[in-house]
C-alpha cells in the first residue's frame, strides 16, 4: 500500500475524501482528518524548485 494513504498515527488505511474543492483524507481507525501529503509534498518541491531557479538567476546577475 502506498504510504501516502496510510494514517501517520496509526498506520492504518486513510479514506479519501472531497470538501469545497478540496481533497482531504480521514482516518476512521483514529476519527481525525488527516492533511492531503501528496499536495503538501508536491507544493514543497514545486517552491524547491522555485528557489533553485531564482538563485541561479541571481549567480547570472
Amino acid at each position: 500500500m502506498n504510504t501516502l494513504n496510510t494514517c501517520p498515527c496509526c498506520s492504518e488505511p486513510l479514506l479519501r475524501h472531497a470538501r469545497h474543492g478540496s481533497i482531504y483524507w480521514f482516518c476512521p481507525h483514529c476519527h481525525q482528518e488527516m492533511p492531503n501529503l501528496s499536495s503538501a509534498i508536491a507544493h514543497a518541491r514545486d517552491k524547491a524548485k522555485q528557489r533553485d531557479i531564482l538563485k541561479e538567476i541571481l549567480e547570472l546577475v
